[in-house]
C-alpha cells in the first residue's frame, strides 16, 4: 500500500495547488509537483506513470477528463509498481471524480486504507456518451440511414447542419468509436471509412429485478414498491412512460429525457449509486458502504434521482428503490442491409466497401445469417 497521496491541480492563476494531501506532514516543492506534473503533459500520458522525483518514489495518475489534476501516490522502498497498479488507477480515479463533485468531502485517508476505488466506464457508460454529446447523435442518427459513409463527405455534411466551417470530426466520432458503435477504417487510396456496426437504443425499464427481490424480502413492501413502479408507467391517466413513441419531432420530451438519463448514466459517481439500486432496495447507509462514497454525496445523488423519478424513498422502511431504471442496449443494425445493397447496385459504393462492412458485421454479431 503507498505511504501517501497528493492530489496535485494546476490553476491558472496560483500554479501548483496540491488541493489535498495524506499524511498532513507529507513535504512537497515546486520543483516536485513541476516534475510530476509534466511527466504526464510532455507525454500526454494518461493514466498511471511511475516516476523517481526528488528522491520519491512516485506513481502518478492523470485522465483527460480532468484537464489540469494529477493523483501522486508515493510507495515505499520495498512496494512493487506491478502489484498495485490497478488499485492505484481504481483509487486516483475515485479522488479525481469526488474532487470534481464534492471536493470538501474527500477523505485521502479513508480511500487509501479502504482501497476504495472507481472502475472505468463499462459499455454502457460508454454508449451513454453518445446521447448527450448533440453532435455525435446528430451523426449516429445520419449513419442510421446511410450505414457506411465516407469521413470527409460526412464532416461536409455535419459542416451543413451544425452551420459551421469548422468541424473536429475525430471529437465527434470518440464516443461512438470508443462505445464500438462505429469502426473507422482506412480503404486503399480513399481516405478513412465510416461503418456503423451497432445501434442503440436508450430508454428507461421497469425495475423488475428489483422488484422480485422485494416481493421474495418482504411482501407487503413488495407490494407497495411495484405499485409505485406501476404509477410511473401506468399511471391511472393511462399516459405513461412509452419510449416506442416516434422522435421526428426535436423537441420531443422523449428526447429530453433521453439526453438526462445519458448524462445519469455517463456520470461515475450516480452510476454507482444506480448500480446498488439495480440490486434491490438498499437503505442509504448500505449504498454508502457499497460505493465508499461519503454519506452527504449518496443523499444529493438520491435526490436528483428522486426528482428525475428514478428512484424513490419508502419512508416507513427506511430504504430507498428504482422506480425506473435508465438503460442503453446494443443490438444488431440490420436494417441498413437493404440500404448498402442499394448503394452497391447504384454503384455509390465500392465491393470491397461492402464486404468489409459485412465482415465488420459478422465480426461484431457472428454470423448473419444461417
Amino acid at each position: 500500500m503507498p505511504e501517501a497521496i497528493f492530489v496535485v491541480h494546476l490553476d491558472d492563476y496560483q500554479g501548483f495547488v496540491v488541493e489535498k494531501r495524506y499524511p498532513s506532514t507529507l513535504s512537497l516543492n515546486e520543483k516536485a509537483l513541476n516534475l510530476v506534473y509534466y511527466e504526464h503533459e510532455k507525454e500526454k500520458a494518461t493514466n498511471l506513470k511511475f516516476s523517481d522525483i526528488e528522491g520519491m518514489r512516485v506513481v502518478s495518475f492523470a485522465e483527460r477528463t480532468h484537464p489540469g489534476w494529477v493523483v501522486c501516490f508515493v510507495l515505499g522502498a520495498d512496494e512493487d509498481y506491478e502489484t498495485e497498479d490497478n488499485n492505484m488507477a481504481g483509487m486516483a480515479r475515485l479522488i479525481l471524480e469526488l474532487m470534481s463533485e464534492v471536493p470538501d468531502a474527500v477523505n485521502l485517508r479513508e480511500i487509501l486504507g479502504n482501497e476504495s476505488v472507481l472502475n472505468e466506464p463499462n459499455e454502457e457508460q460508454k454508449m451513454a456518451d453518445i446521447f448527450f454529446t448533440p453532435s455525435s447523435a446528430l451523426l449516429l442518427e445520419r449513419l442510421e440511414i446511410e450505414g457506411v459513409e465516407k469521413a470527409a463527405k460526412l464532416s461536409i455534411w455535419l459542416q451543413t447542419q451544425l452551420q459551421t466551417d469548422t468541424i473536429e470530426l475525430h471529437e465527434i466520432v470518440e464516443p461512438l468509436m470508443q462505445s464500438g458503435v462505429i469502426k473507422v477504417e482506412l480503404l486503399g487510396k480513399t481516405g478513412e471509412t465510416v461503418f456503423l456496426v451497432k445501434d442503440i437504443f436508450g430508454y428507461r425499464a421497469p425495475p423488475v429485478k428489483s422488484i422480485m427481490k422485494a416481493m421474495e424480502a418482504d411482501p407487503e413492501m413488495g407490494k407497495k414498491y411495484k405499485q409505485l413502479v406501476s404509477s410511473f408507467f401506468s399511471p391511472p391517466t393511462g399516459k405513461g412512460y412509452n419510449p416506442t413513441l416516434p422522435l421526428d419531432d426535436p423537441n420531443s420530451p422523449l428526447l429530453e429525457d433521453r439526453e438526462k438519463m445519458s448524462r445519469l448514466l455517463s456520470k461515475s459517481l450516480p452510476y454507482m449509486v444506480l448500480e446498488c439500486l439495480r440490486e434491490g432496495p438498499q437503505e442509504i447507509g448500505n449504498i454508502a458502504q457499497k460505493t465508499a462514497l461519503p454519506l452527504e454525496t449518496v443523499q444529493s445523488i438520491l435526490w436528483s434521482f428522486e426528482s428525475d423519478r428514478v428512484a424513490a424513498q419508502l419512508d416507513e422502511y427506511g430504504i430507498w428503490v428504482l422506480v425506473s431504471d435508465p438503460v442503453i442496449e446494443s443490438f444488431m443494425p440490420e436494417f441498413i442491409l437493404p440500404a448498402i445493397s442499394k448503394k452497391l447496385a447504384d454503384k455509390e459504393l465500392a465491393p470491397e466497401t461492402a464486404i468489409r462492412h459485412l465482415e465488420l458485421l459478422i465480426e461484431e454479431w457472428g454470423e448473419i445469417c444461417d
